[in-house]
């Protein structure tokens, strides 16, 4: 018995494993060294996503291996996968299905067999998607698979794994287990934007580690990723409508409060305009007072955030 005793002891934790903090990559979105799931309907762009969150991290010095089981070669090609990402970054690693005898199941369990001490620090593995990988209603298969994921995050591994919402768009694919298993999870939802763009709210499914809900722009063009208010990323309908006209209007010069309702067709004691632009001010456009009047322009006065100022000139377009 003594023997077993050591081996406990030897294995226990000290003091010293408790001095790793929390490190963001994306700060309060992505968390270094835990499992992440994305979930959305198909089409929304989560792959686009994805891609721009590839491009992201490469930038960072991450190494990142992209493993796609989902996307052809020539839709990759027509999203210029290519180019901005593949012969951009010698960081970067795409793995398709097309150049692999492994399915995606051994592929992640021939992973797991290197991951021992830190073999996989700074290494950011990102799965599309996760139907692909495994039986999404077999508990034993998925219990397998984020067996060996938590593995390659025990070992210093980044996992992000793109999954598809069910049919109502509300919840997950599969078994519960899936949800069970992984430390965070985001329902990425499309929201309207600019022509070559995509913007997406993702709402925290699982929290972990202090994650919260974000806001994300990406260029379809260059697959830059930019962060976008979480407010304007989650408006009403009544409140898209009314920031897209707003836009539209200051657009052609600056104006106070009552000649801008006026101009939108809104009483100046209409509340709930009145709450909207107040809501909005400092992110789609800016006020200032003059005399008694508060004035409002498309453009800051003075030097503002980066992010605020791209949202300041970000005209939504509800036709998408």
């Amino acid at each position: 018995m003594s023997e077993i005793f050591e081996f406990l002891k030897n294995s226990s934790l000290t003091k010293d494993n408790f001095n790793e903090k929390v490190e963001f990559l994306i700060e309060g979105f992505l968390v270094k060294q835990l499992i992440t799931l994305i979930y959305a309907d198909g089409g929304t762009g989560k792959s686009y996503m994805a891609f721009a969150l590839a491009k992201k991290l490469c930038k960072e010095g991450q190494r990142v291996f992209f493993i796609d089981y989902d996307n052809p070669v020539g839709v990759l090609k027509q999203r210029g996968v290519d180019r901005l990402l593949i012969e951009s970054y010698e960081n970067m690693n795409y793995i398709q299905r097309s150049a692999l005898e492994l399915c995606g199941f051994e592929l992640v369990l021939k992973l797991e067999e290197n991951a021992v001490g830190k073999a996989y620090k700074d290494c950011v593995f990102i799965l599309d998607s996760l139907r692909d990988f495994v039986d999404i209603n077999n508990d034993n298969r998925i219990n397998r698979l984020f067996g060996a994921l938590k593995n390659l995050r025990e070992a210093g591994a980044t996992v992000i794994i793109l999954h598809h919402s069910n049919k109502d768009g509300k919840n997950y694919q599969g078994s519960n287990h899936i949800r069970n298993s992984l430390d965070v999870m985001y329902h990425l939802l499309k929201r309207p934007s600019k022509e070559n763009e995509l913007n997406f709210l993702l709402e925290v499914a699982k929290e972990r580690a202090g994650v919260k809900d974000s806001g994300f722009c990406v260029k379809t063009l260059n697959l830059e990723l930019n962060e976008l208010d979480v407010e304007v990323a989650r408006m009403s309908e009544y409140e898209l409508n009314f920031t897209t006209l707003a836009q539209k209007i200051l657009a052609g010069g600056d104006l106070n409060k009552t000649e801008l309702l006026n101009a939108m067709n809104y009483e100046k004691d209409d509340r709930t305009a009145r709450d909207c632009l107040d809501k909005f001010d400092g992110k789609l456009w800016f006020s200032r007072k003059t005399g008694k009047s508060v004035i409002y322009s498309c453009k800051a006065e003075t030097t503002t955030d980066t992010t605020i100022t791209t949202m300041g000139e970000n005209t939504l377009n509800l036709a998408v």
